[in-house]
């Protein structure tokens, strides 16, 4: 007669481990019903807004650094009657790639423009930027608000403050249209004295989630208020023009401030808003007082900014609204990729539990395949896993616009994958009888071993895993801006290794170099705190999940008590 190997954990381990990953599937659950509900947001109180930056760079392979790439005028219609059923003006950074035609098209639809001139480092593209942006703006004035002569570019340091103001001179005095330059509102305050006697227009650039110190949303507008306020105390009479303010919706949070799609619809709403209240800004007729940033979303600016500089527009990449002026809005439109993932999974797990468990047999001569605590837990972890797998895949593309960010997404994803189902099987083996909970050997002793594959799995996911968040942490906590807070496929090995220690199952005494992981881990975990500080909650879930990896891996081994034993052959 076939007995099982060992007798399961105690029934209060069981339970406490079946209840922790019950929570967490749960939770998922709830935070997935949570985006896909409907957001009542204060409607605008206008159905178009003042101005849209427009650039055309939102098709696959297309940026403005390619300097073959030269848009057809068909394209750039299709863009701007898109853009005209919220806007009637448009704002450009170059007369390059085609985007000389925009006037053109402009005037045919019945549009304004403010025109921009790249400037950088190169003189004779600047001089050619130029040249082209003066003759435009003679040809078109009564399309050509504004000629917009740079962008950021004392911010990028192309350009020393002393020979932007002697381009900007010589724009003024050939222009048939008013001049301006636009940086961040920073430096137009820091260079004040060399750039005020050459525009008839200060364009300042007020982003809340790209401040130094990040402003929260509640109180994004009114920042962008009250820097318009005193950068106008300083230039008056020179008229004031906001000519980038949004926000991203897509990306990590910074501080207090959380992108998102929600996010991005009530900003613009309380701009528009704002100004149908109280003009943001000193303004002429002759052209807005306000310009959102953008129109359409830039991919391209990924590779530059992280996942925030490629989901700013009110329309997507695809050409599709992002942002509606009236009604409720969805956080995200494909929630139900979750709970669909979350039920897919637990099928899965179900399914693999009953397959995967080693016949037996009982006292009575009944053949029994495996114990439902084991079936539930294999259940479980694959409500997890699966979903938290649509996640972690969302994130990638999201994040990643070159093949190393390709790499290391999937490096991460598999290292955590692979340890997550390794550790779902020891704790369906464990429940099942077929294994006992106790020390498990760290990478060195499990490489060692002479027939343990499944135990070397584990072991060396765990190894890959932990290796993986040190190197994430390392990434955050020394260049933070542009990195993201990877959490969804880390979350599920958070979430079954610790149930694996409730059994009693932890890491052999000798498993140093586990532990030495574990203690990295957490110290990260407390610095990355530290840093984005307790307003960050996508950095505190981050944190939570490392501590749990650091926690499960490096809790202490401490043999089964006499009453854990009479309690599991209870």
């Amino acid at each position: 007669m076939n007995e099982r190997p060992s007798r399961p954990p105690a029934p209060w381990r069981q339970a406490a481990a079946l209840s922790g990953l019950a929570l967490c599937v749960l939770s998922l659950l709830v935070w997935a019903l949570f985006q896909g509900r409907p957001v009542p947001v204060p409607d605008a109180p206008v159905l178009h807004v003042p101005c849209l930056s427009y650039a055309p760079f939102r098709r696959p392979g297309h940026t403005p650094a390619d300097p073959g790439l030269r848009l057809e005028p068909a394209q750039i219609e299709a863009d701007l009657r898109r853009l005209r059923a919220l806007t009637g003006c448009v704002r450009t950074y170059g007369v390059g790639h085609g985007l000389d035609a925009v006037p053109a098209i402009a005037r045919a639809l019945g549009m304004r423009v403010l025109l921009g001139a790249w400037i950088d480092g190169d003189a004779p593209s600047n001089a050619a930027q130029l040249e082209r942006a003066l003759a435009l703006g003679r040809d078109y004035p009564d399309v050509i608000d504004l000629l917009i002569i740079g962008n950021e570019v004392l911010l990028r340091g192309e350009q020393a403050p002393a020979a932007l103001a002697a381009l900007l001179a010589r724009a003024r005095r050939e222009s048939a249209v008013p001049i301006a330059y636009a940086d961040v509102w920073a430096f137009w305050l820091r260079h004040a004295e060399a750039l005020r006697a050459h525009v008839d227009v200060v364009a300042i650039h007020v982003l809340p989630y790209w401040e130094d110190t990040p402003v929260a949303l509640e109180r994004a507008v009114e920042h962008v208020a009250g820097i318009s306020a005193e950068v106008s105390a300083v230039f008056a009479p020179t008229p004031v023009f906001i000519a980038e303010t949004g926000w991203p919706a897509a990306g990590r949070q910074r501080g207090p401030a959380l992108p998102g799609r929600v996010e991005q619809t009530r900003f613009v709403r309380a701009v528009l808003a704002a100004q149908a209240r109280s003009p943001l800004a000193s303004r002429t007729a002759a052209w807005p007082a306000i310009n959102l940033i953008e129109g359409f979303d830039q991919p391209w600016k990924r590779r530059q900014e992280g996942a925030m500089g490629g989901y700013w527009g009110v329309f997507d990449a695809a050409g599709q609204p992002r942002v509606s002026l009236r009604g409720p809005v969805l956080a995200d439109p494909q929630w139900w990729r979750t709970p669909l993932g979350i039920v897919a999974g637990a099928i899965a797990g179900w399914i693999w539990a009953r397959r995967g468990g080693s016949p037996t047999t009982s006292a009575d001569g009944r053949t029994l395949r495996c114990r439902r605590p084991a079936r539930l837990a294999m259940s479980l972890a694959g409500a997890l896993v699966v979903p938290l797998l649509l996640l972690q895949g969302q994130m990638l593309v999201e994040w990643s616009d070159h093949p190393f960010d390709w790499a290391f997404g999937i490096v991460i994803s598999l290292a955590a994958g692979l340890c997550a189902l390794a550790a779902a099987r020891r704790l369906g083996q464990i429940l099942d009888g077929q294994r006992s909970a106790g020390s498990r050997p760290g990478l060195i002793a499990a490489l060692l071993a002479p027939k343990a594959p499944g135990t070397r799995a584990l072991a060396f996911a765990q190894v890959a895993l932990l290796g993986s968040v040190v190197l994430i942490a390392l990434g955050l906590l020394f260049d933070a801006r542009y990195r993201p807070l990877v959490w969804p496929m880390l979350a599920a090995p958070a979430a079954l290794l610790p149930a694996l220690t409730v059994l009693g199952d932890r890491l052999e005494p000798g498993a140093w170099i586990e532990r030495a992981l574990a203690v990295a881990c957490a110290v990260a975990a407390v610095a990355l705190v530290w840093l984005e500080d307790f307003t960050n909650m996508q950095a505190l879930r981050l944190a939570l999940v490392w501590l749990c990896l650091a926690a499960a891996v490096g809790w202490p081994h401490a043999p089964a008590s006499a009453r854990d034993r009479g309690r599991a052959g209870g």
